[in-house]
């Protein structure tokens, strides 16, 4: 969930969070978070964690000050593969997106026990 679609979800206006600069100075951000006592989150009030900044459309930049919760709502999440099926896939088409020769036919062991044996996916013993 992106951060302005959880403060819409709560009905927070982007008019009634601090302005904020664009980007700021990562000692900005960790000095709001670092304030004692800490600031508020924006969303349930409880002592916040981190602090972003998020552009609004007819807004500009404002603060967003969350809670642990709230900010882990918010977080970008992992795309990386679940599979090692998906894990190859992504591994070849960074090869050839690289210009790697043989990317086509790149195959991967599927064990450490099938490489100490020199053995790839499907391959018989000779």
């Amino acid at each position: 969930m992106e951060p302005a679609d959880l403060l819409d979800q709560h009905g927070i206006k982007p008019a009634r969070l601090e302005a904020a600069p664009a980007p700021p100075a990562r000692w900005e951000t960790l000095a709001r978070v670092q304030e004692t006592p800490p600031r508020s989150c924006v969303v349930c009030g409880d002592p916040a964690a981190t602090a972003r900044v998020v552009r609004f459309p007819g807004a500009g930049p404002r603060w967003v000050d969350l809670c642990w919760d709230d900010g882990m709502a918010v977080r970008p999440r992992c795309r990386v593969p679940a599979t090692l099926e998906g894990i190859a896939a992504d591994l070849r088409a960074a090869a050839q997106e690289a210009g790697l020769p043989g990317t086509p036919s790149l195959s991967f062991y599927s064990s450490f026990e099938a490489a100490v044996r020199g053995r790839r996916n499907g391959e018989e013993a000779r």
